[in-house]
């Protein structure tokens, strides 16, 4: 289950630049031990950025995944992905794919893109500062 999400929160969070929206993102998600992509019927987001790099968008929260997707992406919705398994199987398949990660993209869509090793590090080190 997520965390309380208040509106004053989301429209500061959402107007911090990439990089703070990132170090945002991947600390909730250390928190939480979840994350939230986006879907419908026909699959999981993965959309094309300029120079044809497709991305696997991820958000801290539903709350995010859902306002920034309807916008670009109407008929998607949040779905709740486990750290544990995003870490073991999602991101070394995302790797093998050459698919990056967009991390927190915002309303206008944008977002800090990863290579999924390195989220994959990223995490690792966030979540050690619990043990």
């Amino acid at each position: 289950m997520p965390y309380k999400l208040n509106p004053e929160q989301s429209k500061a969070v959402l107007a911090l630049d990439t990089q703070a929206r990132s170090t945002h993102c991947i600390g909730r998600i250390g928190d939480w031990e979840e994350l939230w992509g986006v879907r419908n019927d026909d699959g999981w987001l993965v959309p094309s950025a300029p120079d044809d790099i497709q991305y696997f968008p991820i958000w801290p929260h539903p709350d995010y995944a859902q306002m920034t997707a309807d916008d670009r992406f109407p008929g998607n919705v949040p779905e709740r992905i486990a750290l544990n398994d995003f870490m073991t199987n999602w991101l070394p398949g995302l790797q093998n794919d050459g698919v990056k990660v967009g991390v927190f993209p915002n309303m206008e869509w944008t977002m800090w893109i990863m290579e999924p090793d390195d989220l994959l590090a990223s995490l690792e080190n966030e979540i050690a500062q619990y043990e």
